[in-house]
């Protein structure tokens, strides 16, 4: 029974195309420190919130859920070059498959620091660092086992044959980052590279240990000004674990709705490609220092005659606080200088 268990867990990985310790997002902007660590405070702002929301393949009876949390902070202004950025940062993940049958649930701290290159504020290079404890646990109340098999199916609430009730697996790992940016009055670009796992820490369920392999990210973006106040987004991803592998890339148009500048509300359309797995339209609402985004995975794989086309919808929500917006902008130069409008830095 437990080699039935864990083959159906590794089968159902397979299918969601994500390594066994990675969950990803096709809304991956809205969870920055777990694409990079080196993007933790590079924002224009005194404080980000993030958090995002997945359920993946919601068609059958218990659907992939999968969440993040974060709070991320430019911290020491005080004490720090003008134009260069020190970054703070927290994250929670929660993931869960089988109804809770086997959970993960991770914390971790990170912190970045971004070294102005020019006078002119321009280019950027910035390095971060992120600890992360994980607890994994398998709960075998979730499943059923031959001793709870009767004449009319199976009975959840007979014994279930096991000595104990599943495992748990506890460890720390770590991750590093690098990223190169170059903002301007009108465009920015960025691109970085992230190691995560880079200590190969090591897990077991009351088995054969196994070591976690580090996973490579990469990922790259930019917008630029169309017309007097729009935007265009463009950005790419692209991970590297131990058997997966995930390549996704998109545009979003920002639509001014709004003729006051300071008011920052903007409708924003898009979608996003992964690779031989899904096509992901998305909408999103942007307010002042708020910004909300609804993505739904179509599927478009060789899993589309099971799937009839379904795959998963997130939910993205992101706040970002600043006691000034005017000086902050002038000082940090993340956005158009001389603007009092609080300016995302892009997808």
């Amino acid at each position: 029974m437990r080699f039935i268990i864990t083959y159906l867990l590794l089968f159902f990985f397979a299918l969601s195309k994500v390594s066994a310790q990675d969950p990803h997002f096709t809304q991956y902007y809205s969870a920055p420190m777990l694409m990079n660590p080196a993007l933790t405070g590079f924002f224009n702002g005194d404080v980000r919130v993030s958090g995002c929301y997945r359920s993946q393949w919601p068609s059958i009876q218990y659907p992939y859920i999968t969440g993040t949390v974060s709070a991320d902070a430019n911290a020491l202004k005080s004490y720090i070059k003008d134009g260069d950025i020190f970054g703070v940062g927290f994250t929670g993940l929660f993931d869960k498959s089988n109804n809770g049958g086997l959970r993960t649930n991770s914390m971790s701290a990170s912190f970045s620091f971004h070294k102005l290159l020019d006078q002119f504020g321009v280019n950027r290079l910035g390095v971060g660092a992120m600890a992360t404890y994980n607890t994994r646990l398998l709960d075998y109340s979730k499943f059923v086992f031959g001793q709870q098999l009767t004449p009319i199916g199976f009975d959840h609430n007979l014994p279930t044959g096991e000595p104990i009730n599943g495992f748990t697996t506890n460890y720390v790992d770590y991750s590093v980052g690098i990223v190169y940016s170059a903002i301007t009055d009108v465009s920015s670009f960025y691109s970085g590279i992230a190691v995560y796992h880079f200590n190969q820490p090591e897990e077991s369920f009351n088995g054969p240990v196994h070591k976690i392999t580090p996973r490579i990210s990469a990922n790259a973006g930019g917008n630029f000004i169309v017309g007097e106040s729009n935007k265009m987004f463009l950005s790419a991803a692209y991970m590297k674990a131990e058997f997966t592998s995930d390549l996704i890339f998109g545009a979003a148009f920002s639509k001014t709705l709004s003729q006051v500048a300071d008011d920052n509300y903007n409708l924003i359309l898009g979608g996003w490609y992964r690779f031989n797995d899904a096509v992901s339209p998305y909408i999103g609402l942007e307010y002042k220092n708020l910004r909300g985004g609804l993505s739904y995975d179509v599927n478009v794989s060789k899993l589309t005659p099971a799937s009839q086309l379904r795959g998963g919808f997130e939910l993205s929500l992101t706040y970002i606080f600043t006691k000034d917006p005017e000086a902050n902008a002038l000082r940090q130069t993340l956005c158009p200088r001389g603007s009092s409008q609080l300016r995302w830095f892009g997808y």
